[in-house]
């Protein structure tokens, strides 16, 4: 309970997070992860190393990154919104400082094609690499006859 509380958060926060009642802001992510020395991108979304090495994770900039995105991508508030189930106020809100939960960045990374880690904390590269697609072949372990 001493990481929570230098969280800035008490039993309830802890306790509803963890039996999944409620989703932590990135703030909050952001401040148990210097609590516990991790970075914030990995305890949130589970990208980069999980070491903090001594940095303090934080969400500033949040919002200028995502307006920056969003205006290169040459989209308004309303078709973003579209794209990541949210409202054009929800936009606003974000770009103007105002915190969210980590499910509601991550749509938004989702939709804008970038790293949620890096939207939300400025960690890890803006575009995560892409996944190679199709499948290696199968192995049969039978002899061929």
């Amino acid at each position: 309970m001493a990481v929570v509380s230098r969280a800035g958060g008490g039993k309830a926060i802890a306790h509803d997070v963890e039996k999944g009642q409620r989703v932590p802001t990135v703030g909050t992510v952001a401040r148990l992860a210097s609590g516990l020395g991790l970075r914030a991108g990995w305890l949130a979304y589970g990208l980069g190393e999980p070491p903090g090495q001594g940095s303090q994770s934080h969400c500033e900039g949040m919002g200028t990154r995502l307006q920056a995105v969003r205006l290169a991508q040459g989209l308004t508030k309303t078709a973003l919104g579209r794209l990541a189930a949210l409202t054009a106020p929800s936009i606003t809100q974000i770009e103007a400082g105002g915190q969210s939960g980590i499910d509601v960045v991550e749509a938004l990374a989702q939709a804008l094609g970038i790293s949620p880690a890096w939207l939300a904390f400025n960690e890890g590269p803006q575009v995560l690499p892409s996944r190679r697609r199709g499948r290696l072949p199968v192995q049969s372990s039978a002899p061929l006859s």
